[in-house]
């Protein structure tokens, strides 16, 4: 026993002399001075790196600037802060239910690459995965949706209101004194509105994007019923109708901002123009009940179109690509004909599709309809080359990008791809 103590006193004697020699902190004894470390990092490490980090940032932003330089718009910056990275409305993905009772299909489109639609009671534009960028009641009892690139306007047929929209962003909301007839807005923000007039049979003014009046021009011998402004706000092309000799009579009208008298007017037969569109190239389209006109702005030129003895069964206009129709020789629309121009007036691609087209789209040179429940894309030669089955219900598709479509229902928006 004795000799086991003893060696435990040793023990401890040496683990005294150790602890003595050994340096330790204690945060109750030692001053706070005394905590920095005998041999710190030199003052200039941290600068450094921090230029370093600071470079190579810079660098990879300059990189990617170059690479995405025509899409650094004011608006598509604001967009990826708030939306991708602030994550301010995700969605559930498609398909998803729309808001309201009723979208006219006129009334359901593209804006700056998003799906923007106005219904009996909201305008709204979603994003890429059904969230929302933005949605508003409105009051319209008829209401009518315009797009030309990032701006649309919205205008309560037969009545004084409209709204100037963006993407994002609700960009004016006001009223006319007479009641509207038509409505378009450039890809820069200037816009017209055709109305009624107290002293002549209809009226059309221009606004500049600050919602200023810059142009009007009045029509004393024509009801004036469709307006387009061209992409660069400077010109418009109208339509109207009138009687003659117990028949009627359509009218275009070519109105450029900076002259007071008209800058072409072409007269039709016989003929009701249904929609009219300027291109973004500067040339013009008119699409009438018995035939479509191309205008050759730069030489005034009218170049008729014929049906061929067929119906109109569908069409849309592409301010960037042309004009795209559906022509059937059945009372029933049945084994349609699709044929396409491009923006100079120049027939681009026809095909028998032997299909009942309820829509319609093209991208490029893609063609695309919408027949019973299947879309169906052909290429430029005229060979189908991709479908997608869809809803029995769809009414309208549009051609996104690749093989992707929006697709408008009874109740609900669609989002698919075609293979």
């Amino acid at each position: 026993m004795r000799s086991n103590r003893g060696r435990y006193q040793n023990d401890e004697k040496k683990q005294e002399k150790k602890t003595a020699k050994r340096k330790y902190m204690s945060y109750e004894e030692v001053p706070l001075e005394d905590y920095r470390d005998d041999e710190p990092l030199p003052h200039d490490i941290t600068k450094k790196f921090l230029k370093m980090f600071l470079i190579l940032f810079l660098s990879v932003v300059a990189v990617l600037a170059l690479l995405n330089i025509d899409k650094l718009t004011p608006d598509n910056i604001a967009h990826w802060f708030q939306y991708d990275l602030l994550g301010k409305s995700e969605g559930d993905g498609y398909p998803t239910k729309f808001s309201g009772s009723i979208i006219n299909t006129g009334n359901f489109d593209m804006i700056s690459g998003s799906p923007v639609y106005c219904s009996d009671t909201t305008i709204t534009v979603l994003n890429s995965n059904a969230g929302k960028h933005q949605e508003q009641q409105h009051s319209f009892a008829a209401p009518f949706l315009s797009v030309n690139g990032g701006y649309g306007i919205i205008y309560n047929a037969d009545a004084t209101g409209y709204t100037i929209i963006k993407r994002d962003t609700t960009e004016y909301t006001g009223s006319v004194k007479n009641k509207i007839f038509s409505a378009d807005i450039s890809a820069n923000g200037v816009y017209a509105i055709l109305t009624e007039s107290e002293e002549y049979l209809s009226r059309v003014t221009v606004f500049r994007s600050d919602n200023l009046e810059k142009y009007n021009y009045s029509f004393a011998d024509y009801y004036m019923n469709n307006v387009s402004v061209s992409k660069d706000g400077s010109r418009a092309i109208l339509s109207g109708v009138s009687a003659r000799n117990g028949g009627i009579i359509s009218v275009i009208y070519i109105l450029d901002f900076s002259q007071d008298n008209y800058l072409q007017k072409y007269e039709a037969d016989d003929t009701y123009i249904y929609s009219v569109r300027f291109m973004d190239n500067g040339n013009a389209y008119a699409v009438g009940s018995d035939g479509c006109f191309f205008i050759n702005i730069n030489d005034g030129s009218k170049t008729d179109i014929s049906y061929g003895g067929r119906d109109l069964t569908a069409f849309t206009l592409k301010r960037n690509q042309g004009l795209m129709l559906s022509l059937s020789a059945n009372p029933d629309g049945r084994d349609c004909d699709l044929i396409s121009f491009d923006a100079d007036g120049n027939k681009d691609f026809e095909v028998k599709t032997g299909e009942k087209i309820i829509s319609l789209d093209m991208r490029k040179s893609d063609r695309a309809i919408l027949a019973s429940d299947r879309i169906t894309v052909f290429d430029h030669d005229g060979k189908r080359r991709a479908s997608a089955e869809a809803d029995p219900d769809s009414r309208k598709i549009i051609f996104c990008e690749n093989d992707m479509f929006y697709v408008l229902g009874k109740s609900r928006i669609s989002c698919l791809t075609a293979g």
